[in-house]
């Protein structure tokens, strides 16, 4: 030892902030003050990597497991084994690999009565990294320990961060895939994209452009901040930020991802001739791990877009069959177009009000106006009879049930499996005396629950060749009188409470044909 050097007297432990990112942090664990004082002296200069080092002291086992509590950066402990017990230093080497798993930082045990603590048992029964006598770190000796533990962390810290940035990725990537929405989609994306890299001020500009075959450009501009999402369609890149367009237009000419000052521009060419493209604007500068995490979550970003956009378009394509098949219909039974765009759109809120997910709700709006397709199988004899129909006809009438049932069951997708269902419910009664299948309560499924009482408030509310619209009034005393007998209680009271919501999404899709 050292013995023109003072002691230093032992201190209570103090509460260090995290060492700065250009520092290496040491932990000295050791009883003797003078320890602390060598070793600091002898590190005073040294440097790795550009960075110097901070060493902070811990005089026990017991402020040593303080200070790794307290923080996060510690690279690398010198550990003394005999302090407050003759094995304080490898219950402390136990403690922070078994108990608190702690594979990263690098632990060297120093020792200055070798035979207490065999060298060949410590390394095999221990976890650490080198084990040395006090007597045997010379200055030099030290440095080169220093430098071996240091570059060991850095690449155990690399390794680490590359692993949680992806377990990180793959995280996000699977949040934002669970969307079935663009509207989802754009607050999961913004939600992933701050948890991922701290993005708090980003925008997210997602764009399909379609392909040459394809006549009209069809735009899906998502754009996400932090306090707002929105999703607007049919945009042209004259209406984006002027720099986001001309990134944009750039990537297009290029046909590949590029990578700007303050933003990253994905380019992903589709099947069909045309491109996704994502753009993501950042603040800080990105380093190299940042860069690779951002590339790879936006790759999945783009594909859950495309996703979306492909799902849509085929929504869309259902929504225009459904509705073509139900005008035919209605067109048949001498009713109007407009009633079963006014059943979908209550029954939809009315979902809403209920409490089922959007998905549900969504699924419900566009299934729900085929409730009656059965109806084109029954005779106009029958269908146009202005007058109270035979129990011969009636029995006819009822048939149109199983005619729906029949028609929409042949389809394997689970809209048409949703409105099967409606088909064939939307006539069961709460008190079970309903038709087909004399269902009750909530054995009737949510959806014909839902079309049922719809399906007759949109026909007592509006006027057809055989009657006049009930007053609102007369409408609500009918529905509240069936409470609990036709429809279910519970919907009853959402519909009521709710009732003037209805009126007015009524009231802005009027009738625009009565038939004859």
């Amino acid at each position: 030892m050292i013995d023109f050097l003072k002691k230093e007297p032992k201190k209570a432990i103090k509460t260090p902030g995290p060492a700065d990112d250009l520092v290496w942090c040491v932990l000295v664990v050791d009883d003797d003050p003078e320890v602390h004082a060598v070793t600091k002296l002898a590190l005073r200069d040294f440097k790795f990597e550009n960075r110097d080092i901070q060493i902070i002291s811990a005089y026990s086992a017991e402020e040593a497991k303080v200070l790794f509590e307290q923080r996060t950066d510690i690279s690398l402990a010198l550990v003394d084994v005999v302090m407050e017990t003759e094995h304080a230093g490898l219950e402390l080497v136990k403690h922070l690999r078994v108990e608190k798993g702690n594979h990263k930082v690098r632990l060297v045990l120093r020792t200055g009565q070798a035979g207490q603590a065999p060298e060949d048992r410590v390394i095999r029964e221990y976890d650490i990294d080198d084990y040395r006598e006090k007597t045997d770190l010379t200055k030099q000796k030290l440095h080169t320990l220093i430098y071996s533990m240091l570059r060991s962390y850095r690449d155990i810290a690399f390794i680490q961060e590359h692993r949680d940035g992806l377990q990180s990725v793959i995280n996000s990537c699977a949040k934002v895939q669970d969307s079935t929405s663009f509207n989802h989609f754009s607050v999961a994306a913004l939600e992933q994209m701050i948890l991922l890299q701290h993005f708090e001020d980003s925008e997210i500009y997602c764009i399909d452009v379609p392909g040459k075959n394809r006549s009209n450009q069809k735009a899906r501009i998502l754009t996400t901040t932090t306090d707002s999402s929105r999703l607007e369609k049919g945009r042209s890149f004259e209406s984006l930020p002027p720099k986001v367009a001309q990134r944009f237009e750039e990537v297009l000419l290029l046909k590949n991802s590029k990578h700007y000052r303050d933003a990253y521009v994905f380019y992903c060419p589709t099947p069909v001739g045309g491109s996704e493209l994502v753009y993501i604007s950042h603040q800080a500068a990105l380093t190299d791990l940042d860069r690779q995490l951002l590339e790879i979550y936006v790759q999945n970003l783009a594909v859950t877009f495309g996703n979306i956009s492909l799902q849509e378009d085929l929504q869309e394509s259902s929504k225009e069959l459904v509705f073509t098949l139900t005008n035919i219909v209605e067109t048949r039974s001498n009713e109007t177009g407009a009633h079963i765009l006014r059943v979908a759109l209550v029954s939809e809120r009315l979902a809403q009000l209920k409490g089922l997910s959007d998905y549900e709700c969504t699924m419900i709006r566009i299934a729900s106006p085929l409730h009656d397709i059965g109806k084109i199988g029954i005779p106009d004899s029958i269908l146009h009879k202005p007058e109270k129909l035979s129990a011969t006809e009636w029995e006819v009438m009822k048939k149109h049930v199983d005619y729906g049932v029949a028609i929409l069951k042949r389809s394997k997708s689970e809209l048409m499996a949703i409105a099967t269902q409606i088909a064939g419910t939307h006539h069961e009664r709460w008190d079970g005396t309903g038709y087909p299948y004399q269902l009750s309560g909530e054995d009737i499924p949510i959806a014909g629950r839902i079309t049922a009482l719809v399906d007759v408030f949109d026909a007592l509310s509006s006027k057809r060749c055989y009657k006049s619209a009930w007053t609102s009034k007369d409408v609500i005393n009918f529905i509240v009188a069936e409470r609990g007998k036709q429809f279910d209680p519970a919907l009853v009271d959402l519909f009521i409470t709710h009732y003037d919501e209805f009126v007015e999404i009524c009231r802005r899709h009027p009738d625009t044909y009565h038939g004859h």
